[in-house]
């Protein structure tokens, strides 16, 4: 076909437009690559090619490959060319090594090859020829070989084992680590499966093992694992083998690098952290039982100490419930009838608490939810008639694992010492009362004893000259017994206004009451009354005047007995007597009719009675009151009584009163006490025992931590005695005294020094060896002998 008749590149027919494709794809690349028609025209050569060549597009296109710069131009170079030419229209791919000339004359080494390009229905349309100089090709492989040998040598020089293998897992290559510890060559270990490793037979599992990181390899997924491999006979060592899958450009799984790296060293110092984390485990474990068992032995003790505290304990919620009550608490509660599996999640209202006034009475002013801190009163009741009167303190706490704030609740049962109060305040007013009656009832007594003794002296000298029968008679004879009764009434109270002087000795009351109830027996058990004595083979002696307390015994069993006969309730009188601390007690109970309540406050009343006229005088029962007090004890009527009466007697047992006349005695032995003692010391507690017992004496004690303190209200106060100890934090007792002799020496002769020291150190440490000194520790009686040998005159008596 000529040249000039072909049809130029840029034609719109498909074919062309394929080529045009095809011509710019080559041009592209960097070999010299063109397109030429079935009959060998040029119809593109890409860039390389025409650089190459020195040409231009222009100018080689129509032109014939076979004359192109691109060939030998001699006839056999052309007839080669006519035969390529002819083997890729038939299909074919022919190659051949041959040379060209460049733009500078050079001859260049080429390799040749013409490749059939088909269109859509494997028609070949036209040939692409390709060219590739030797030398570059070659510069390729060098770079290549010296980038293989360059990597061979990197992965040589790693300190673990690699190994490329099929994805089957048998070895293609490996680095020479792994051929040096096998002492083996890479032409004996490629093919075989890397299981299958001599050094690695023994270990059944870990071969099984490295057979599911592979077969995962294969599937593209990458795994490690780690097991035992032998380097030497029998030298089992932990490695890790790592199997990552090596993709080729079409995602398929191309071969498998298997990594095999030492871990030894890694796996004992594993163990060792190992060893040493079980080791501080244990001693952690070790450390939080012994700590888990302090706070349990702590929090026994305190819920111990809170379960053995003598007051009642409460902690409240946030919302004022109930969470926790001591047992001291849950007696409180079962006084009135509420169980302790009835006591948490309850309010204090719900559990009948209730705020109190002043008097011990329901207070609704106050809210149950007011938040009070502090003291207040409370009653428990259940709305009958046992009230019991509560102390009760209450402060914050913070709720264990909440940020809320509860309440704790500590409760004392003081029903007893307000009753006892009340007892005490009425006591006090019944002796105030007694003793302005007292006065009274003297003027009253000395007054009427002239009269009487005129009217009983005429109605007796008048009587004698009257006869038995005579109406004169019967009238002076009620003149005589009404004058001899209100003489009696006046000597009742002459007693009572002006006590007999007592002979207080060592009474046992159990003797008193036997003869008394001797004496009287037989007049009242014909009036079917029994008595009954429950007296203590034990009891204490008292302190008394054995007549007195004989009318003592008297006056109760008379009113019990006039009570039981006028009201015809009851048959019995009991006599108690009991050893109760330092008291000895007496109780007289009878079964009778009692006493109304509306009566009880004018009991001990001079003049107060209930019997019939003519009965009684009503002073019975307040010569006995007088009686029991001159002998320091106290009458009181017990209100727990269902029906009947029962008064309570205490006396001071002899044992007390003679402590007491001893204590007298030693005071008694110092002529004369100071009045103002000024204490200095830095021991809290000392001053506060020392201090309580000069008040004990009678004198007025201050105290002061330091001679500073004391110096400051040395210049308010002035005392009759100084007590400075040696040895004191900011100011010693030396230096007061010296103070004492610049600024106040009117006071130097009232000090006496207290230490803990020797003598020999208090010789060397005070410069004042005529100032007395109190060795400590000194009782009562080492002080009370220091002030006998400094205040030496006697008692005034």
């Amino acid at each position: 076909m000529n040249p000039s008749q072909k049809k130029p590149f840029g034609t719109a027919h498909a074919s062309d437009k394929l080529l045009r494709i095809l011509a710019f794809a080559f041009d592209q690349i960097d070999t010299m690559a063109g397109v030429i028609d079935k009959d060998g025209t040029m119809l593109f050569a890409n860039r390389s090619a025409l650089k190459a060549a020195g040409q231009t597009l222009k100018q080689v296109i129509g032109r014939s490959f076979r004359d192109s710069p691109w060939r030998n131009h001699s006839l056999e170079a052309k007839r080669l060319t006519d035969r390529m030419i002819e083997k890729a229209c038939n299909g074919e791919i022919p190659i051949i090594e041959d040379s060209l000339k460049g733009p500078d004359g050079r001859v260049i080494q080429a390799i040749f090859s013409i490749t059939p390009i088909r269109d859509e229905n494997g028609e070949i349309i036209a040939l692409v020829p390709e060219g590739k100089i030797i030398s570059d090709i070659k510069m390729l492989q060098a770079r290549l070989e010296n980038e293989r040998w360059e990597m061979q040598q990197w992965i040589d020089s790693m300190g673990s084992f690699v190994a490329k293998c099929t994805p089957d897992g048998k070895v293609v290559s490996c680095n020479q680590p792994f051929l040096s510890s096998f002492q083996l060559n890479l032409e004996s270990i490629q093919g075989k499966y890397i299981c299958d490793l001599t050094r690695l037979k023994r270990f059944k599992n870990h071969q099984e093992k490295l057979r599911r990181v592979l077969f995962d390899a294969r599937a593209g997924i990458k795994g490690s694992v780690e097991i035992n491999f032998s380097f030497e006979q029998n030298d089992d060592r932990p490695s890790l083998f790592n199997a990552s899958p090596i993709r080729d450009s079409s995602g398929r799984i191309s071969f498998v690098a298997l990594e095999i790296t030492d871990i030894s060293e890694q796996v004992q110092l594993r163990e060792f952290t190992l060893k040493r984390e079980k080791e501080y485990t244990k001693r952690l474990e070790e450390e939080v039982s012994k700590i888990k068992k302090r706070l349990e032995t702590t929090e026994q003790f305190y819920k111990n100490l809170i379960d053995a505290n003598p007051t009642g304990v409460l902690f409240l919620n946030h919302n004022g419930y109930v969470i926790f009550a001591n047992p001291k608490m849950e007696q409180y509660f079962e006084k009135v009838g509420i169980t302790k599996d009835h006591v948490v999640g309850k309010s204090l209202s719900s559990l009948h608490m209730y705020p109190a006034d002043q008097f011990w009475r329901k207070d609704l002013t106050q809210s149950e939810n007011e938040a009070v801190f502090g003291q207040k009163r409370m009653i428990l009741s259940n709305n009958s008639n046992a009230v019991y009167c509560l102390e009760v303190l209450l402060g914050p706490i913070k709720i264990p694992g909440s940020d809320a704030m509860g309440q704790v609740v500590v409760v004392n049962d003081v029903t007893e010492r307000i009753k006892l109060e009340s007892d005490l305040l009425s006591a006090r007013i019944l002796a105030e009362k007694m003793n302005s009656l007292g006065l009274f009832v003297s003027g009253v007594a000395h007054e009427m004893n002239n009269p009487l003794t005129s009217i009983l002296g005429c109605a007796e000298h008048l009587i004698e000259d009257q006869a038995n029968d005579s109406e004169a008679y019967g009238a002076l004879k009620i003149i005589i017994e009404g004058a001899g009764r209100a003489s009696q009434i006046v000597r009742n109270l002459l007693r009572f206004a002006y006590p007999q002087s007592s002979n207080h000795t060592s009474i046992c009351l159990n003797d008193i009451i036997k003869y008394i109830v001797n004496l009287y027996k037989d007049q009242v058990y014909k009036k079917n009354i029994r008595i009954i004595l429950d007296l203590c083979e034990e009891i204490n002696s008292i302190i008394g005047d054995t007549t007195q307390i004989q009318q003592v015994v008297v006056n109760f069993l008379q009113n019990a007995v006039d009570a039981i006969e006028e009201s015809g309730i009851g048959d019995q009188i009991i006599f108690r007597t009991m050893n109760q601390d330092e008291w000895v007690v007496m109780e007289i109970e009878d079964n009778g009719p009692g006493i109304p309540e509306e009566n009880q406050p004018n009991l001990f009343d001079p003049f107060f009675t209930t019997k019939s006229p003519g009965k009684g005088t009503g002073l019975g029962l307040s010569i006995n009151y007088n009686v029991i007090q001159r002998c320091n004890g106290f009458i009181s009527l017990a209100q727990d009584v269902p029906s009947g009466t029962r008064f309570i007697i205490k006396i001071h047992s002899a044992k007390v009163h003679e402590a007491s006349t001893k204590k007298k005695n030693e005071l008694n032995s110092i002529a004369c006490l100071p009045s103002k003692v000024l204490i200095v010391d830095d021991e809290k507690i000392l001053c506060r025992n020392l201090a309580k017992y000069l008040k004990e004496l009678g004198c007025q004690a201050d105290t002061a931590l330091n001679g500073l303190l004391a110096m400051e209200i040395l210049k308010k106060k002035t005392y009759d005695l100084i007590m400075l100890d040696l040895k004191m934090p900011v100011m010693g007792g030396v230096e007061l005294y010296q103070y004492l002799v610049e600024k106040r020496p009117e006071l130097v002769k009232k000090v006496i020094f207290m230490s803990g020291y020797s003598d020999f150190e208090i010789q060397t440490t005070s410069v004042f060896p005529r100032i007395p000194v109190l060795q400590k520790p000194f009782s009562p009686k080492e002080l009370l002998r220091l002030l006998s040998n400094i205040y030496e005159s006697p008692l005034p008596q």
